[in-house]
C-alpha cells in the first residue's frame, strides 16, 4: 500500500490543496498550527471515515458545509483512486467512490489501512478502559468488515438494551423485551469478543520480543484480555447467558447493561503483576511503540501493507527507541511524519507554511 497523492477541499484549515507523494518516508514539517496534523487526519480519514481527534465536528473548514478527500494510491500493484465526500447538514452524510464507482462505506472502509501513533497514545495503558476499546475497535474495523457491521450493530442494540432497563426501573417496559434485546447483544457480542480474543493471541507470541528489543528490558511480558471467558463461540455464548443471568438483578437496579463486549478491556502484566504502574514515562513509551509495531503487522496483508502515521512522536522518543523505529520501518511501510523542526533524513520533506494554502517540496 502506497499513496502517491493526496487531494483535499474544504479540510480543516485547507481551502485546497494537492500534494503529490513521491517517497516511502515523508516529512512533514513546519510551525505549530500550520496543519501538519490535519493533513495527517485527511489520510486517517481515508482509512476509517473518522477523526482520531475528539473535535470532528470543526472537520469543515470555517464557513463551509461540504468537504473532500481524495487518495490516489497503489494497492496490491495497481492503481486506484478512493474519493469521500463529506456534507455538514443535520449531521454529516458522507458519499464513497473507488476508482470512480460509488460505494457503501462498509465496503470503501479498509480499503487503505492506516496505523497512527500520537503523543496522545502514550497513555494506552494507564488511562480508562474505553480508550483501549476504542483502540481494539479501530484495529479490527480495518482488518474485517463484518467485526465493523457487528460493533456498530451492537452499539444499537446496547441503546435500547439500556432505554427498556429504565424504563423497568420505572416501574415500565416488559422483562420479555429485555430478553429479546440481551439475545441480540449475545449474537453480535460473542463474535466481537472472539476477534479480540484473536488480536490478542496475536500480540502475545511477539509483544515481548518485540518490547525487549525496543526498551532493553529482557523481561516477560503478556497482554492480559478481560473479558468473557471460552476459547469458542459456543463457549463465550455460554458464559455471556451465564454472566447476564447473574447480573440481571442489578442491571435493573442501576438501568444499565454491565455485561458484553463494552465492558471489555486489556492490560500488561510482567510476572502476575500489571506493568503500566510500575513503569517510566519512558517504558510506557516502549510499550506503546511495541503495540504499534504489531498492530502493522497484524494489518499486512502480504506486500499489502498499512501506512504509518507519526503525529510529532519522534521527538517523545528518546534515541534508542528513535533508531529502532526507523531502522524497522526501513522499506517496510509507507510513513508520514510531522515534526515542527526539520529532520535530517533520507525522505520526501514537505514544509508546511502559515499559508496554510500552499505548501512546497524541497
Amino acid at each position: 500500500m502506497k499513496i502517491k497523492q493526496i487531494a483535499i477541499k474544504n479540510f480543516r484549515n485547507y481551502p485546497e490543496l494537492v500534494l503529490d507523494i513521491t517517497s516511502d518516508l515523508v516529512v512533514l514539517s513546519g510551525p505549530n498550527a500550520v496543519g501538519k496534523t490535519n493533513l495527517l487526519e485527511s489520510v486517517y480519514f481515508s482509512s476509517l471515515f473518522k477523526s482520531f481527534r475528539d473535535d470532528s465536528e470543526y472537520i469543515f473548514m470555517k464557513n463551509t458545509t461540504v468537504a473532500e478527500v481524495k487518495m490516489g494510491l497503489e494497492r496490491r500493484g495497481q492503481d486506484h483512486t478512493l474519493e469521500v465526500f463529506l456534507e455538514q447538514r443535520d449531521r454529516i452524510y458522507a458519499n464513497f467512490k473507488i476508482d470512480g464507482v460509488t460505494k457503501r462505506r462498509r465496503d470503501a472502509q479498509g480499503f487503505v489501512n492506516v496505523v497512527i501513533f500520537e503523543p496522545t497514545d502514550v497513555a494506552m495503558f494507564t488511562s480508562s478502559p474505553d480508550l483501549r476499546r476504542r483502540y481494539l475497535n479501530m484495529v479490527l474495523s480495518q482488518k474485517d468488515p463484518e467485526y465493523l457491521d457487528d460493533i456498530t450493530n451492537y452499539k444499537k442494540v446496547l441503546g435500547q438494551k439500556n432505554r427498556v432497563l429504565q424504563l423497568l426501573r420505572a416501574g415500565q417496559g416488559s422483562s420479555e423485551e429485555l430478553s429479546s434485546w440481551n439475545e441480540q447483544l449475545i449474537r453480535l457480542g460473542v463474535p466481537i469478543v472472539m476477534h479480540r480474543k484473536r488480536f490478542v493471541s496475536f500480540l502475545n507470541q511477539h509483544f515481548a520480543e518485540v518490547y525487549s528489543n525496543i526498551s532493553g528490558f529482557n523481561r516477560p511480558v503478556e497482554v492480559e484480555y478481560e473479558t468473557l471467558a471460552g476459547n469458542t463461540m459456543e463457549e463465550v455464548e455460554v458464559s455471556f447467558r451465564q454472566a447476564l443471568a447473574a447480573a440481571a438483578s442489578k442491571e435493573q437496579m442501576l438501568a444499565t447493561s454491565l455485561v458484553g463486549p463494552h465492558r471489555d478491556d486489556f492490560s500488561l502484566k510482567s510476572d502476575g503483576l500489571f506493568l503500566s504502574p510500575f513503569s517510566s514515562r519512558g517504558e510506557l513509551r516502549s510499550q506503546v511503540l511495541a503495540l504499534k509495531v504489531l498492530e502493522l503487522e497484524y494489518l499486512s496483508k502480504g506486500e499489502d501493507k498499512p501506512i504509518l502515521l507519526l503525529d510529532d512522536v519522534l521527538s517523545e522518543l528518546d534515541d534508542q527507541r528513535r533508531t529502532f523505529l526507523l531502522k524497522y520501518l526501513q522499506g517496510k511501510f509507507q510513513t508520514f511524519i510531522t515534526t515542527t523542526h526539520p529532520l535530517e533524513m533520507p525522505a520526501q520533506h514537505v514544509t508546511l507554511t502559515p499559508s496554510t494554502e500552499e505548501a512546497y517540496q524541497q
